[in-house]
């Protein structure tokens, strides 16, 4: 049990390396407008920013597949909810955030660094969904075996 809970750690730390580098290079790719000095002051500014997030991004990231371990009891293990709360988790607390931040500060519509890191966060929960399943798949075929 304990090869099966490291592996899909494992395949989950690998999701959010990729999903931070992919995250990395989207911040890099954003358009600055440098004409006046105030224009670049503020640029420098949301560099500043899209680091921090960056950084926040990764933290949240791994703290969200070092709960994948606990996992390891058996109580958690069975337990359908408690599994996926292990799964699932922390990351939807992370964009339920989000959506109430991007909400008061009324920017659905444009494009600005919290919609990013939003849709890096959900494209990270439907991958931990995914895993979730296929977790749960091997364990009742584990369970079944015994």
């Amino acid at each position: 049990m304990k090869k099966l809970i490291l592996k899909f750690w494992i395949m989950n730390v690998l999701i959010s390396i990729a999903l931070f580098i992919i995250y990395r290079i989207v911040i890099s790719e954003a358009k600055s407008v440098d004409e006046t000095l105030f224009e670049k002051f503020i640029s420098i500014l949301e560099i500043f920013l899209n680091v921090g997030f960056s950084l926040l991004y990764l933290a949240g990231i791994l703290i969200s597949s070092f709960v994948i371990f606990l996992n390891l009891f058996k109580t958690i293990r069975t337990n359908l909810y408690w599994s996926l709360l292990t799964f699932l988790g922390l990351p939807s607390v992370f964009i339920i955030y989000l959506i109430t931040d991007i909400w008061a500060i009324r920017r659905l519509n444009e494009e600005n660094i919290l919609t990013r890191l939003f849709t890096f966060l959900v494209i990270y929960l439907i991958c931990n969904a995914i895993e979730f399943t296929i977790f749960r798949r091997k364990i009742q075929l584990h369970c079944n075996k015994i």
